[in-house]
């Protein structure tokens, strides 16, 4: 599927395609908020093999590219109790502005009503305001929020829930 600026979004994992998912973490979080940085980065590559071998990829990942270049992401992984989980959203900086992480997630969302899942749910962390100005106009609310020590300094964890 076609999108603008020459865009191209595909569903279809191919060889390099979590490399790539991880590598885009780490360079377009790098410095971003105080507390992103390789154990970030680490932590995606943790959560993208536990995608692959623990949930046996039961889901869709869905890339968006500009030629070769990897410019934004996320995945729906299917949960336990027909319930899915919203990860990795992320649009690079060259990329934002695009409508990409809109796009992205509502393909996601419209997968996991595909699937009959009743719930989704995602985690983020406070001062990713673009991000959580658009969980809440696509109706995600607040179902916790907890201060925890991620990464490389503390952190405000916030689970949001959206009901299907």
């Amino acid at each position: 599927m076609e999108q603008n600026d020459g865009v191209i979004i595909r569903t279809d994992l191919r060889p390099g395609d979590l490399g790539r998912l991880i590598s885009l973490h780490g360079t377009a979080y790098e410095g971003e908020n105080g507390h992103f940085g390789l154990a970030f980065e680490a932590y995606v590559a943790r959560t993208v093999a536990d995608f692959v071998i623990d949930n046996k990829a039961r889901g869709r990942v869905f890339l968006a590219e500009r030629g070769d270049e990897l410019v934004a992401c996320t995945a729906m992984i299917e949960r336990e109790n027909g319930r899915g989980q919203l990860r990795w959203v992320l649009a690079s900086p060259s990329a934002r502005g695009l409508g990409l992480g809109r796009t992205l997630v509502g393909a996601a969302l419209d997968y996991a009503r595909e699937q009959g899942w009743r719930e989704v749910f995602l985690e983020t962390t406070a001062g990713l305001n673009t991000s959580m100005s658009m969980y809440e106009r696509l109706g995600f609310v607040v179902a916790s929020r907890s201060d925890e020590m991620y990464w490389n300094a503390p952190a405000d964890v916030i689970v949001m829930t959206l009901k299907l």
